[in-house]
């Protein structure tokens, strides 16, 4: 009678062992899966920042406020070296070829903004090109952050 009772036991503690295991891997499935929403929004964020700033930049071309649009020029590129660095690993190449052009113009515009001269009226045609560039690059970005949050698609 003890022997069966002793089986018993340990047969309903395999069971609820078992059933404890199924249950940890789906809250940790459920976990990760609540981080990595946590994650792609944070990077969607990020992306809008950097277009608004971008935004900003032509504003002030168009306004000639030349100060300004360096002082916005140097926090985008601060910003898109952050970017890169942070989402390395999950952005797609293409992703990370976007920001490596867009930090390359960014410094065109840091280089023409930063003479001691006020641009002139070829540099400031070329500076709104490439501002809008910059605008469409960030703006695409945004968009593949924000399709990645709906389809869960990687790498971002």
């Amino acid at each position: 009678m003890f022997n069966f009772l002793g089986s018993l036991a340990s047969l309903i503690g395999v069971v609820f062992s078992a059933l404890a295991f199924v249950f940890s891997k789906r809250a940790s499935t459920a976990a990760r899966q609540a981080r990595d929403a946590v994650v792609r929004q944070s990077l969607v964020e990020a992306m809008s920042r950097a277009a608004g700033i971008a935004a900003e930049i032509v504003m002030y071309l168009k306004t000639e406020r030349t100060e300004a649009a360096l002082l916005r020029v140097g926090d985008l590129m601060s910003h898109t070296s952050y970017l890169g660095g942070r989402w390395e690993a999950r952005l797609a190449k293409k992703s990370r070829d976007n920001l490596a052009r867009a930090h390359q113009q960014l410094r065109f515009m840091h280089e023409v903004f930063s003479a001691s001269r006020l641009p002139r009226v070829e540099e400031a045609a070329r500076l709104g090109e490439v501002g809008q560039q910059v605008i469409g690059i960030f703006s695409e970005e945004h968009g593949v952050a924000i399709k990645a949050t709906e389809t869960r698609d990687e790498p971002w």
